[in-house]
């Protein structure tokens, strides 16, 4: 009987507590973890720095994506050349050997996702693509839609094995061509097309959680013009919305990444939550290219100044170099590359924690 008066004279008190718990798990507050309770992310990396994909008796293929399983499972992918897919073992970086047939490789890998050593995603270009079983890669799957053509599978991305998103662009012919973009989903059984886009945009990278999944790209494309804008967009039962849309005069690049659990946006040189609010407390001088990290206070922000890191207080530079936006963290390593043009070779940079004084 107590109880019941309790809750009769408490009610609006349990019912608010009731919506907030509701609202936080529906991350309507905009609330994902307690950034309080995180540790600033170390800085104390030693850094060493190999090249892949130059040698006198080869063409050289530009490095696009990176991506492993583990410190010592690590795949880079390539634009053209004659070996356009590396792997590191630990210890040295080798072009995946090349074959004839079904199962070479013949054109270019912009992107590389997995789940494990012996399931790993590839797309590239002629909407190809591959997967690997842990000991042999198979072309799995073509995107080649009737009517379009020119498939690029510029990214993948998946929160399971079978919850696997791609994403790219197709042309509309020969004739005076504009371009599409298109959004693939992978059940764990088959690949399909989920979305095809009919205002020429071109989707580069996408991500997903509770609240929809979020894109951004660039647009719109023709064969006589380059994109003349950069957008970001959510996606929830197949109705696409725009979260932010702005000309190149405006903005010249957005980019978006998902790690400790939260979606992040870059937004030309600021780094935001899903929400557009800023991340950092100061502001940055260059263009921001990509943020990878472990979490809000272990974060890895690329630009033209380099690599920097950001441990929830301040911001140090620590490879000073032109990196590309693909990086993969494990919790002691780091690996991010550069394209060198001058030497006509791909840099990578691989960072290692040190033991703490």
């Amino acid at each position: 009987m107590w109880i019941y008066k309790m809750c009769q004279e408490n009610m609006p008190l349990i019912i608010f507590i009731a919506l907030l718990s509701f609202f936080s798990s529906c991350e309507i507050l905009g609330i994902d973890e307690d950034n309080e309770s995180l540790d600033p992310g170390p800085r104390n990396y030693e850094w060493t720095v190999d090249s892949v994909g130059g040698a006198p008796d080869m063409w050289v293929g530009w490095a696009n994506t990176i991506w492993g399983s583990a410190p010592n499972d690590v795949w880079i992918g390539l634009s053209g050349g004659y070996y356009n897919l590396w792997h590191y073992d630990g210890e040295t970086w080798s072009p995946w050997p090349y074959r004839e047939g079904p199962d070479g490789f013949t054109g270019s890998f912009y992107s590389i996702y997995g789940f494990a050593q012996d399931d790993v995603w590839m797309g590239g270009g002629d909407g190809e693509l591959w997967h690997f079983d842990g000991s042999t890669w198979k072309l799995f799957y073509t995107y080649n839609p009737e009517g379009l053509g020119g498939p690029n599978i510029f990214d993948i991305w998946g929160t399971s094995p079978s919850d696997i998103y791609a994403v790219g662009t197709v042309s509309t012919g020969l004739d005076n061509p504009s371009y599409k973009g298109f959004i693939l989903h992978y059940d764990g059984r088959r690949w399909r097309e989920l979305l095809v886009t009919d205002f020429g945009m071109q989707f580069n990278r996408i991500r997903k959680e509770n609240r929809g999944i979020y894109l951004s790209g660039s647009g719109p494309y023709s064969y006589q013009t380059i994109s003349d804008s950069v957008s970001l967009y959510i996606l929830n039962n197949k109705s696409l919305n725009v979260l932010y849309s702005k000309s190149r005069k405006e903005a010249s690049s957005v980019n978006l990444n998902k790690f400790g659990n939260r979606i992040y946006f870059v937004i030309e040189n600021e780094v935001t939550d899903k929400y557009f609010n800023s991340i950092l407390p100061f502001t940055l001088s260059e263009d921001v290219y990509h943020v990878n990290g472990r979490h809000e206070k272990d974060m890895f922000i690329t630009s033209e100044d380099g690599i920097a890191h950001y441990n929830g207080e301040d911001i140090q530079l620590l490879v000073n170099d032109v990196v590309q936006p693909s990086a993969v963290l494990f919790e002691k390593d780091v690996f991010f590359f550069a394209n060198d043009y001058v030497e006509g070779t791909n840099l990578i940079y691989h960072g290692t924690l040190t033991k703490k004084d």
